[in-house]
């Protein structure tokens, strides 16, 4: 496998076999069930290799299989999202076949079985398990869980398929790559509600076309325990469903009040917060001490720099060095 420098260190853990009942038994336990129609081995068995590691509950691994193989998916709620770097995939349920071409990203159907056939594959594959996409459907839409559906393996649009692919690069060569973000529950919080949001976007589901519940009114008084609640868990993994929670309302009439009132959305509300409080802390840390920009805004759970650095420009005229050095 190529990108060594992405996938180095020890919380990515490696695994190779060349034995086709072992590769079928690594297949059911880190992704999906299969029932296997046909294997043929290449030179080398059946020539399995992956490195993978996890955050929380979110899986992810670089694969390479090199066998030939036909199977019929048998799935278990969790959804399995592919993006194809090399190899031929096809994955087919009825009539609707979808011939993937590197650089595709599919969906497994997470409730409805499916057949897929792969040679020589080159993938990058993410598991996330239901109660994830449930939580996070729910708090966008007003979706009951039970109700989430995926209609579709295909990405509703290219871009869209770009979209995902994208995002699930930046994250791996951020987040992915250093034990300590990975660690830091800001940012694990955040990635894991971003992966989630994502797929709810990337790919046809009943949230996307779901009726919103009636928002119901978000009195001042509610309003402002939102914002007390964000205030005093900003240094803490935080949902639109705890928000709401301690404000006594709906998500989704949290969700148009923060746009209603503050012309922002619950989310984007606590990331001001998180810039507020990285500011506070630049301002008052002495770099002679060690403090580092990079330190300050991880502590807040800002992983992308480059971004963190223009969001801060933005709000305060200068650079975060600067403030840190004046």
């Amino acid at each position: 496998m190529t990108d060594g420098t992405v996938y180095s260190g020890s919380h990515w853990q490696r695994y190779a076999t060349g034995d086709t009942d072992e590769a079928h038994a690594y297949i059911r336990r880190a992704f999906f069930d299969v029932n296997v129609r046909f294997s043929g081995e290449s030179r080398d068995g059946a020539g399995l290799r992956t490195i993978t590691t996890s955050l929380a509950d979110i899986g992810v691994t670089r694969l390479h299989y090199s066998a030939r193989t036909q199977v019929g998916t048998a799935p278990n709620g969790d959804l399995t999202i592919t993006h194809l770097l090399g190899g031929r995939f096809t994955i087919a349920r009825d009539k609707d076949e979808y011939r993937l071409r590197p650089g595709d990203v599919v969906l497994m159907l997470p409730d409805q079985p499916q057949e897929a056939e792969f040679d020589n594959v080159d993938s990058f594959t993410t598991r996330l398990p239901r109660t994830l996409l449930e939580e996070v459907a729910h708090a966008q839409t007003g979706l009951n869980g039970a109700d989430l559906r995926f209609d579709s393996s295909r990405p509703i649009s290219p871009t869209l398929g770009r979209h995902w692919t994208q995002t699930v690069s930046h994250l791996t060569r951020t987040v992915l790559s250093d034990p300590a973000l990975m660690a830091n529950p800001l940012v694990a919080a955040n990635t894991r509600h971003l992966l989630a949001a994502t797929t709810l976007a990337v790919f046809p589901n009943t949230a996307r076309t779901a009726a919103l519940r009636a928002a119901g009114e978000v009195t001042p008084r509610a309003l402002r325990r939102a914002v007390a609640y964000v205030d005093d868990h900003a240094d803490q993994p935080i949902t639109v469903e705890q928000v709401a929670a301690a404000a006594g309302v709906r998500p989704r009439a949290l969700q148009l009040a923060f746009r209603r009132h503050h012309g922002t959305t619950p989310m984007r509300y606590v990331r001001q917060v998180r810039l507020e409080r990285a500011h506070r802390d630049l301002q008052a840390a002495d770099p002679t001490t060690g403090a580092t920009v990079t330190m300050i805004a991880r502590r807040w759970g800002f992983t992308h720099l480059g971004r963190f650095s223009t969001d801060y420009r933005a709000a305060y005229g200068c650079s975060p060095s600067r403030t840190l050095r004046t």
